[in-house]
């Protein structure tokens, strides 16, 4: 994925502060492919209203080459036929929270968009919105019945030969794999288990998925079903390994796959020999699909661990990044990778 924000701020996007933005706009800027400036402003409405145009902005940037929109960001001025923004920010008056504002935005695109994170930047109870989105591999995406994209510079409805190649590039269904954490407990003051399930959704609306298939390891516990002799095939690594092969032979939109699994272990042991941490990798992927990973850590140092609601013990997560995603993040190479499988 591309770090936008790093890329003009020299920081990740959750590193940001209210000072970088000020900072950034004391000279003047120009909109781009990449970048986008929307001012919080009563002449372009209501906050719905002003919202819109974020989302629509977010859209073209799905469509596009992915980028960086700043809502809160100065009027825009004519500079000798050159629109330039410069000076003091129009910061949103309303503080939305993260998780309804991300569901507001894919809510109002479709197909369901992914990868749009968002930073809220505040100053005396004024807001500035930073979104950094990538390029969708789901595309074209529609806000209110039109494509949009980034040409030129600026957020324009996608013409007809745009639009047509971003349908024929789309050769494959967005599945997306989760772990999430349903009970807690101990059978004994040596051994506790911990009840997880396995969620595999498709987001694609017009797309079936076959032949789904995934492992979940963990390398600090084992899965009970190992432990039982008509089970056992499905388990390998002596039992730290979740194999499921063919169990979902077709995954229908909005439909999700949902398994229960058990792990067991020694808590004590846990928190002795592996700084109280748990890892969990989820590994998926289907017939017309990319391998996906979703990993997760898990910490059981906090004392008190509620039996019926464990999701406090998340630590980490980095969800649904593909194989190839995670090499890049890796900084693997086609010549370290071949050294490693060839041993040569």
């Amino acid at each position: 994925m591309t770090n936008f924000s790093n890329s003009y701020f020299g920081k990740n996007l959750e590193e940001l502060d209210y000072s970088d933005i000020t900072a950034f706009f004391n000279a003047e800027k120009e909109e781009s492919d990449k970048i986008e400036f929307k001012a919080y402003h009563p002449q372009f409405g209501n906050l719905g209203k002003n919202l819109e145009g974020v989302i629509r902005g977010i859209c073209a940037f799905l469509n596009s080459s992915g980028g960086l929109l700043i809502w809160g960001a100065p009027l825009a001025k004519k500079l000798h036929d050159i629109t330039i923004f410069q000076g003091n920010l129009s910061p949103v008056s309303d503080l939305l929270e993260k998780d309804s504002l991300i569901s507001r935005i894919s809510d109002s695109i479709t197909p369901l968009p992914i990868n749009i994170n968002i930073n809220i930047l505040e100053q005396d109870k004024n807001y500035i919105y930073v979104f950094e989105v990538q390029q969708s591999n789901y595309s074209p995406h529609q806000f209110k019945n039109t494509y949009w994209a980034r040409l030129d510079g600026q957020t324009k409805p996608a013409p007809h030969y745009l639009i047509e190649a971003l349908f024929k590039k789309i050769t494959y269904p967005n599945i997306e794999g989760y772990i999430n954490l349903e009970k807690f407990g101990s059978y004994d003051h040596k051994r506790s288990y911990l009840d997880i399930s396995i969620i595999i959704i498709n987001f694609s609306e017009l797309q079936n998925e076959y032949d789904v298939s995934y492992r979940v390891l963990c390398p600090q516990a084992r899965f009970e079903g190992s432990l039982k002799p008509s089970l056992s095939p499905n388990y390998q690594m002596q039992g730290h390994e979740f194999i499921n092969n063919g169990h979902i032979k077709i995954l229908h939109f909005g439909s999700p796959d949902k398994l229960s699994q058990k792990l067991v272990f020694d808590l004590e042991e846990i928190q002795e020999k592996n700084q109280s941490e748990i890892d969990i990798v989820l590994i998926f992927g289907g017939k017309n699909s990319p391998l996906k990973f979703s990993e997760y850590k898990l910490n059981f140092s906090l004392g008190r661990i509620s039996g019926n609601n464990p999701a406090e013990l998340l630590s980490y997560k980095l969800e649904n990044i593909t194989a190839a995603e995670k090499q890049k993040k890796l900084g693997t190479t086609r010549e370290n990778l071949l050294k490693t499988i060839l041993k040569r």
